[in-house]
């Protein structure tokens, strides 16, 4: 039986609370309409009900979802966080059902206090093995969740064809203690271009395999063991491998990740590489060591999102052969319906180890430049800045599938 609020008449209950859906991970359309008892709003002003909903993947290969109720206006005060956990065997309607199914859950509070109670009711379906201890789960993979992977692709034209195939295998364990990750990725990739008096055979050809051993020391810092070995043909390397210890500390507690994170990470890199040809440094095969440091900063709150991220690096056996990099990423509420939002990358490069030793090439032959794999620069960026502006009615309740 669902209970009036005590010392609140029929008379004083709210109009039909409008809720602001702040989720990249949700289908909004699917939600909209099979929640029709709340109004949707474009714009938090104009919200009693800020609706913050983050995910991220689960040690068992599916998603976990946060949802965080903020009451605003009539609602101040009123506030709950709900979890929930899909499974990695669930399907994309699986998924969107059972968060929707939460969302309804954390929507009642508000809910209760307004005209809509008039038309709500309360459902409990048994499940079939009630007195089952859930916690107690045979799982006979262990927690592991693997994904293979194949993918081919050809293109071409008059005077040129692309060819590429691509293989993936990747294994991965989390649980709270530890996080055991591993993948092996590869590609064949070939270019044949018909020059005026040649023909041009072209071999990218790579192949990677990443492995990392993460374990929990407190609710803010961690050990890792990360494992390499690659090879590239555009970037000259005939096999490069490393095992790298490395270490992690948040400012603040892991459990609050998705809402805010400072993060200070340091690894240190002895690796053996091995090249194709000589590289401009006199080199076929070298031992060399390394040593990296970055942070990150991100903040997602209602007034947008802010994500700096910026690291450092150097070898030992020569300071001058460095990398610096910045990706700072803004998007930032400025007024009603106004936003901004800004994002970029700048790195200086001086770590090109393996830049082949230079020939003797004619640049006006088209030839020599197309087979220049990896080119020598100091410095590359990207920046991308933008405006939103939205504005007009400020229900945004109504699906329309058509077209």
């Amino acid at each position: 039986m669902v209970q009036q609020v005590e010392g609140q008449s029929s008379s004083d209950l709210a109009p039909i609370p409008n809720v602001y859906l702040d989720c990249d991970a949700c289908d909004v359309n699917y939600v909209r309409t099979n929640i029709t008892f709340v109004n949707y709003v474009r714009d938090q002003d104009d919200a009693s009900i800020y609706l913050d909903i983050d995910d991220q993947r689960t040690g068992g290969g599916g998603r976990e979802y946060i949802l965080r109720f903020r009451g605003m206006q009539h609602f101040e005060g009123i506030n709950d966080t709900l979890r929930y956990v899909s499974s990695s065997t669930d399907s994309g309607d699986e998924r969107r059902v059972g968060l929707n199914r939460h969302i309804k859950i954390g929507l009642m509070p508000y809910v209760t206090r307004t005209v809509a109670i008039r038309n709500l009711d309360i459902f409990y379906e048994e499940p079939d093995d009630a007195d089952d201890d859930t916690d107690d789960i045979d799982d006979p993979w262990g927690g592991w969740v693997f994904d293979v992977n194949l993918r081919s692709n050809m293109n071409g034209e008059e005077t040129e064809t692309n060819f590429g195939l691509y293989s993936g295998f990747e294994a991965e364990r989390i649980t709270a203690t530890w996080k055991i990750r591993a993948r092996a990725r590869g590609e064949i990739r070939r270019r044949t271009l018909d020059l005026t008096d040649e023909t041009l055979n072209i071999n990218r050809d790579w192949g990677d395999y990443w492995s990392m051993v993460g374990y929990s020391l407190t609710d803010r810092s961690s050990l890792a063991l990360f494992n390499r070995a690659r090879f590239s043909r555009t970037g000259n390397i005939a096999l490069e491998t490393y095992l790298a210890p490395a270490i992690e500390y948040n400012f603040f507690p892991y459990e609050e990740y998705q809402q805010r994170r400072f993060i200070v990470q340091y690894q240190l890199t002895p690796s053996y590489r091995r090249y194709y040809n000589t590289t401009i440094f006199l080199k076929d095969s070298e031992w060399i060591m390394s040593q990296e440091i970055s942070t990150r900063l991100r903040y997602d709150q209602s007034w947008g999102r802010i994500d700096i991220r910026l690291s450092g690096m150097h070898y030992f056996h020569d300071t001058s052969l460095n990398r610096v990099e910045i990706n700072p990423s803004f998007n930032i509420r400025i007024i009603r319906g106004l936003s901004v939002n800004l994002s970029g990358r700048y790195r200086i490069i001086n770590d090109q180890l393996s830049l082949e030793l230079p020939t003797d090439v004619d640049p006006n032959d088209p030839g020599e430049i197309i087979r220049g794999a990896q080119r020598p620069t100091s410095y590359d960026y990207s920046i991308s800045f933008g405006l939103s502006y939205t504005f007009g009615s400020i229900y945004n309740n109504v699906v329309n599938p058509r077209f």
